[in-house]
């Protein structure tokens, strides 16, 4: 099956309005073409220079940021984190003294995601962003367990603020963007605007595509805020084919370069256990594993209406990116397979998108259940304890910011830093936090000390063992 024929039917059984992909075979780039539409509603196609948010394989970018720091001598991945920014604290003692660079890269601080923090709390000062990392908590103990973390990489990046003397952002377009070549790529989704050939972002939902508001995430981003286009990234994508030079350049050290792409971390954030793997670990920056007897290193991205996937077999000169207008779609995980099965010359490819939508299934069905026992948990014909308009006010907690409810004729209605939220009772005094730019709800609960509110007590985060996080009522 040609390359054309995959992604036609990865967009047709995965409802993705359009794809952008480049193939890199035997060193060379052999191509790079749009597919489908970036605007929907205009019926505007999708090409090779469209531009997109690339969400976490912006992570490879601080990776090899870090990488060129460390060349230099200014950094050094096993030196704590306290000898350049004196005044960090985080969630303990022992994570706060010790915490390395090479830690927060390959995600081994027991930090959990805390993927809303990143979406409705993002901080564009970048101190203040470090300083609110004291109050996440941890799930497991330092170095025991890998648990992926947004905020632990933006602190990394923060690194190259405090030791290269400028900020992350321009040191990325300076030491990377500009002598690669990649004259489409940025920083900050909400840029998008600026570009006449962005895409427009989507959810499919009810047989249509709906389009959620572009991404802001300040001072998080070099977690995930780099934009760019498949042309910029196959360029990207063949220097880490390479030796570390480019056009005769040398913008990094060979050594430091294989640095990044080696394990670090045995664990992974997958949903899934092909046979095909091997062994599924983690780099600085990378997924480092081994598929089919080959080392692979790759890197997937989500922001709100959009999925990417970068996929590099060294060994065979071979990489494959991925940008498609699709939310959390794993249609780019599996053109990834597809290509590098292509790659290696597998007789018998198998059915890459059955298997990707059964584990979304699996997925919703177990989101599902979730709900479900959720329903029938409910206690009918509550009440609040007091009065509901008592309820409507303002909260705040030092790492996530501040929610104001209003009582409305739909309930209590309000933002969470200023983006939409709604409070919808559930029983007694818990309410679903209802979240429409991510189209989810959590738990939250409004407590009570002597007869008044005190605060609302939120499920920040869903990993089990982690306390909801508690919103002090203003006033």
């Amino acid at each position: 099956m040609q390359l054309e024929q995959i992604v036609a039917k990865l967009r047709e059984d995965y409802n993705v309005a359009g794809m952008s992909v480049a193939l890199i075979k035997n060193g060379e780039i052999v191509s790079v073409e749009g597919y489908g539409v970036r605007d929907a509603a205009e019926n505007l196609p999708m090409t090779k220079d469209t531009v997109m948010p690339i969400g976490s394989v912006t992570k490879t970018f601080t990776s090899l940021a870090l990488a060129m720091l460390a060349d230099e001598g200014k950094l050094d991945w096993d030196e704590p984190v306290r000898t350049y920014i004196p005044w960090l604290k985080l969630n303990n003692e022992m994570l706060t003294e010790n915490v390395t660079a090479r830690d927060l890269m390959c995600h081994r601080t027991g930090t959990p995601k805390y993927d809303l923090q990143a979406i409705y709390a993002a901080k564009d000062d970048k101190e203040e962003m470090v300083r609110s990392l004291e109050y996440l908590q941890t799930f497991a103990p330092f170095r025991t367990k890998f648990m992926y973390s947004n905020q632990m990489v933006s602190l990394a990046g923060y690194l190259v603020d405090v030791l290269s003397g400028k900020s992350y952002e321009d040191f990325v377009r300076e030491r990377i963007f500009e002598p690669l070549g990649m004259t489409s790529s940025d920083f900050e989704i909400e840029s998008l605007s600026k570009y006449e050939k962005a895409s427009k972002g989507y959810v499919f939902a009810n047989g249509m595509f709906i389009e959620p508001p572009y991404a802001h995430l300040g001072a998080f981003a070099p977690a995930g805020a780099i934009v760019s286009t498949a042309e910029d990234m196959a360029k990207f994508a063949l220097f880490h084919l390479g030796d570390g030079s480019w056009n005769g350049e040398r913008l990094v050290s060979e050594a430091m370069l294989n640095e990044v792409h080696t394990h670090q971390m045995i664990g992974t954030p997958y949903f899934w256990d092909f046979e095909e793997t091997q062994c599924a670990e983690y780099g600085l920056g990378w997924f480092t594993d081994i598929y089919r007897g080959k080392k692979l290193i790759n890197h997937g991205g989500n922001t709100n209406g959009f999925s990417a996937q970068m996929t590099l077999i060294p060994d065979e000169k071979f990489a494959v990116v991925a940008l498609s207008n699709a939310t959390s779609s794993f249609s780019v995980n599996a053109l990834g397979h597809y290509a590098a099965d292509d790659a290696l010359g597998v007789e018998e490819i198998p059915d890459w998108s059955a298997r990707f939508n059964k584990v979304f299934s699996d997925l919703m069905s177990g989101a599902m259940a979730g709900m479900q026992a959720k329903a029938e948990a409910k206690v009918p014909d509550t009440t609040t304890t007091g009065p509901i308009e008592e309820y409507a006010g303002t909260y705040t907690h030092p790492a996530f910011g501040k929610m104001e409810f209003a009582l409305t004729d739909q309930g209590l209605a309000g933002t969470w830093n200023g983006l939409p939220a709604m409070l919808v009772h559930y029983n007694y005094d818990a309410f679903d936090l209802i979240l429409p730019v991510l189209g989810a709800a959590v738990p939250a609960e409004f407590v009570l000390e002597d007869g008044k509110i005190a605060g609302l007590s939120v499920v920040m985060e869903g990993t089990p063992g982690i306390k909801p996080e508690f919103f002090t009522a203003v006033g």
